[in-house]
């Protein structure tokens, strides 16, 4: 004897009221009207009628409020809900984890993303960044080849993989990765930037004052400052000192000084061989950047001694723009990079 059949029409017709209500908040999140968006998942959630989505959506309105706590907890919801489908809540995880500092839950989380889509890039991309991290670059390197053999046009990983070719002295490949990215995206300035690194490093001032001029001029609104920190430098280097002044000038009219500003003074003043203003930036460079000098001479320097003192001044400038170089290099490798 068949079995009757009773549909739940209760039960469709929520799940249309759902699909409705997605569709809707799919829209507004569209729009950044993310209040409105998260009163109508709330109300979801309040009607036990949440599926994955729903949980994902509360937890990236509530990154972009960076209460990442409660982010975290809405995404591990999404997880838990549809584990076969979780590929974007399990690195959104690895992102928190990430920003946290806890390297090992963002690997965990990564590695479970790579359970779910073995060929993601994004989680070969985040899980070098953590070997990045924790200074094992020749891991690192072989994760973001792994990244880009999924997703060869990955801007930010050719980047990466770049600096770190060069930093390993592998600098061909390094040279070969940044003009990949520059074919891929050739209106980039970073990617000009940092092949004007590299031929600064290298100590090719005029190849590396034409990388920089060409990221300057695809960023003339200045909304990456480094870029001309990098020309500044090619032109002190190359004894263009009236174009590395205006530069200076316009950097420090548009933001606060940073150390990197403040080093590049000293590096201009010291080029002119103007030593006592050198010293002077380089100390407020250190300063900035967390740690203050120790330079002996200081301690003991006589109050009285003559600004004409040319020579006392160069050496202790000197001191200085090490130690400041120092701080700064140290800094940059361990600044938490963005993009995971």
């Amino acid at each position: 004897m068949a079995k009757s059949f009773t549909p739940s029409f209760k039960r469709v017709e929520a799940d249309k009221l759902v699909e409705t209500s997605i569709k809707r908040i799919r829209r507004l999140m569209s729009e950044k009207r993310f209040d409105e968006a998260l009163q109508e998942l709330e109300e979801i959630i309040r009607k036990d009628q949440a599926n994955a989505f729903v949980y994902s959506a509360v937890g990236r309105i509530k990154f972009k409020r960076r209460d990442f706590d409660a982010a975290l907890r809405y995404f591990q919801m999404a997880i838990q809900t549809d584990p076969a489908n979780a590929l974007q809540a399990y690195l959104r995880c690895a992102r928190i984890h990430f920003m946290q500092d806890d390297t090992d839950k963002a690997r965990l989380a990564l590695e479970s993303a790579i359970q779910v889509n073995p060929k993601s890039p994004f989680a070969y991309a985040g899980l070098g960044l953590i070997q990045w991290r924790e200074k094992n670059r020749d891991a690192a390197i072989d994760f973001w080849k792994q990244a880009l053999s999924y997703n060869p046009r990955m801007m930010a990983v050719r980047k990466r993989i770049a600096t770190a070719f060069y930093e390993s002295g592998q600098h061909a490949d390094a040279v070969a990765q940044i003009n990949a990215a520059l074919r891929i995206e050739p209106e980039d300035p970073e990617a000009y930037a940092i092949k004007g690194r590299f031929h600064l490093l290298d100590k090719e001032f005029k190849d590396a004052q034409k990388a920089y001029e060409d990221a300057v001029a695809l960023d003339p609104e200045g909304r990456k400052p480094s870029i001309r920190y990098g020309l500044v430098e090619a032109y002190i280097q190359l004894s263009k000192f009236d174009q590395a002044e205006s530069i200076l000038k316009e950097i420090s009219a548009r933001q606060e000084s940073s150390s990197f500003v403040h080093k590049l003074w000293g590096d201009l003043y010291t080029a002119q061989g103007m030593y006592k203003e050198a010293l002077e930036e380089y100390q407020g460079a250190s300063l900035i950047a967390g740690e203050s000098l120790g330079i002996a001479e200081l301690e003991s320097i006589d109050l009285f001694v003559s600004d004409d003192d040319d020579d006392k001044w160069e050496s202790m400038a000197t001191s200085a723009r090490h130690a400041a170089a120092r701080i700064l290099e140290e800094r940059r490798h361990t600044e938490k990079p963005r993009g995971l």
